[in-house]
């Protein structure tokens, strides 16, 4: 059995998409072979005294949640200190997520552009599977001559940061940055722009060109010790599948308070500080209180939106809702595909995942189609395309089907 060297944390707390019980579950197996053990983070918020015992941190793709400013210091901080960080994201950036990793991404020179990165020249068969064939010489990039760079986005350089990939010039954007690294303090970053490009079970995942290769190099580099800190050998018996804590605020993160911070630096340096502490220690009740109760709403909140869920399923299913009036009848075509009639997280977030892609298909089907009936694309190489796209399309309706016991069609028209 490997020995467990290093200790990574996977976070779930801001709704990522990449999850190592779920779609990154192939992923996690290669890092433990590599010595990193795997933890999901699930605890919020997220807090320095959370992260100061790990060896690095990976956002995974938030989706639809935002980093608070607090999170985002102790992030920063625990870099700084000789941490990790490895920071996913998708193809139309913070914008298209509608969350906000760029704040943190921004500190390390770092921004995910609202785009996403297509080929028509250069893929793994459909545009949006780009192939990346342009490297920089870099211990992340060695070995690397080709991804597959599935639904990302581009990448601007904003500070300190340094590009590793590019795209070709027949790209669209062209020659656009698609990962780049970061070094902060006594810690490093790397930056992606697909966390597709690890996922499990899908064209243009990990087990797709070199990406498997790629995970290895980022993670192997990352953990290097050009660290301050030395972390202790964690044994292979000892592992640990969940990071759960009880809601707490760390001393930085009281520090960083606006509410405290202008008591705390009114005086000397010393002299505040030796005033400040009672001042902390009486608000600190008062925060750690608050804290619990946003955890605690939070929590009822995810309750409610899985019950209200469930009564939509059983609405469905049952054609109507009956009302002392008669009985309103719903149409279950008109209601979004992404309604989940199931409530097991594990299949909702593959049924997620899998509507996410026909999403990412349909575009791009609009798309070639667009091109046709403008002339830029001629007629057989248009017809190739949308008969791959369609296939695909088809291929991910039935796995759809199979997990909602539906029986739709995909209503493509010819031209």
């Amino acid at each position: 059995m490997t020995e467990i060297k290093w200790r990574a944390l996977f976070d779930e707390s801001q709704k990522e998409r990449g999850r190592i019980t779920t779609s990154y579950a192939a992923l996690k197996g290669v890092l433990e072979t590599e010595g990193i053990q795997c933890i999901r983070f699930v605890d919020f918020p997220i807090t320095l005294d959370k992260l100061k015992d790990f060896d690095v941190v990976v956002f995974p793709c938030p989706d639809q949640s935002k980093l608070q400013p607090g999170e985002i210091r102790a992030v920063v901080d625990f870099v700084s200190r000789g941490g990790g960080a490895v920071l996913l994201s998708h193809a139309g950036g913070d914008r298209g997520l509608r969350t906000n990793l760029n704040e943190l991404a921004e500190n390390f020179g770092i921004s995910f552009q609202n785009n996403q990165i297509i080929d028509e020249r250069q893929n793994l068969g459909l545009e949006n599977l780009p192939k990346i064939t342009k490297f920089k010489e870099h211990p992340v990039s060695e070995g690397i001559t080709e991804l597959c760079y599935s639904a990302g986005c581009s990448i601007k350089i904003v500070g300190e940061a340094e590009a590793l990939a590019i795209t070709s010039r027949t790209a669209e954007p062209p020659d656009a940055n698609v990962l780049a690294v970061s070094n902060y303090g006594n810690g490093k970053v790397v930056a992606l722009g697909s966390y597709e490009i690890f996922r499990d079970r899908i064209m243009g995942g990990l087990n797709t060109s070199q990406n498997m290769d790629l995970a290895k190099n980022i993670f192997r580099w990352i953990v290097t010790p050009s660290k301050s800190k030395v972390t202790p050998t964690v044994s292979s018996t000892e592992k640990v599948d969940e990071l759960v804590t009880e809601p707490s605020i760390s001393p930085e993160s009281a520090a960083g308070d606006e509410r405290v911070k202008p008591i705390l630096t009114t005086r000397p340096m010393e002299e505040s500080s030796r005033a400040a502490q009672p001042i902390a220690a009486a608000y600190t009740p008062q925060i750690d209180r608050l804290m619990n109760e946003v955890v605690t709403l939070r929590r009822r909140f995810d309750v409610f939106i899985d019950e209200f869920r469930a009564f939509a399923a059983r609405v469905l299913s049952q054609g109507g809702i009956s009302t002392p009036s008669g009985t309103i009848q719903t149409v279950t075509r008109s209601v979004s595909a992404s309604t989940p009639l199931i409530t097991d997280v594990a299949t909702r977030e593959e049924l997620d995942s899998l509507e996410s892609r026909m999403r990412s298909l349909q575009g791009q089907l609009d798309y070639i189609t667009k091109r046709y009936q403008a002339g830029a694309l001629k007629k057989a190489e248009y017809a190739a395309q949308r008969a791959k796209i369609r296939s695909e399309m088809r291929t991910i309706q039935q796995h759809i089907n199979s997990l909602t016991g539906r029986t739709e069609e995909i209503p493509l028209s010819e031209d």
